[in-house]
């Protein structure tokens, strides 16, 4: 049963992770939202209730998740207004891949053998 719940409430926060980077960075232009928010476009399309089928699976992609979504509050609230803005809001993206990157990549190294059969 935890597997069925725990895919929506990642859904529901990368909902609402993209809607308040898209509000704060409308003005950044379309590369820069594109590249801020696929993040979490990658987030809400991981999550569904096929992808959750065994504890590593759960385990890796609502850290993810989680990850993910606290790094945007980073975004939201710890960004000001100075010249090294862009660069720190761009290592959060970078790291916001990262975590993706590693977590899908753990799932496929624990279930190679599983998929391959």
């Amino acid at each position: 049963m935890v597997h069925l719940k725990s895919h929506n409430i990642i859904k529901i926060l990368a909902s609402i992770s993209f809607i308040a980077i898209a509000y704060e960075y409308l003005a950044i232009g379309f590369m820069g939202a594109t590249i801020i928010l696929i993040p979490y476009v990658l987030i809400f399309l991981l999550a569904n209730k096929n992808a959750y089928k065994t504890t590593l699976r759960v385990f890796c992609r609502v850290t993810g998740g989680i990850l993910v979504s606290l790094l945007a509050v980073g975004l939201l609230f710890g960004i000001k207004s100075d010249p090294q803005a862009g660069v720190g809001a761009m290592f959060a993206v970078v790291i916001q891949y990262g975590v993706i990157f590693i977590s899908e990549a753990i799932i496929g190294l624990f279930t190679y053998k599983e998929s391959s059969t």
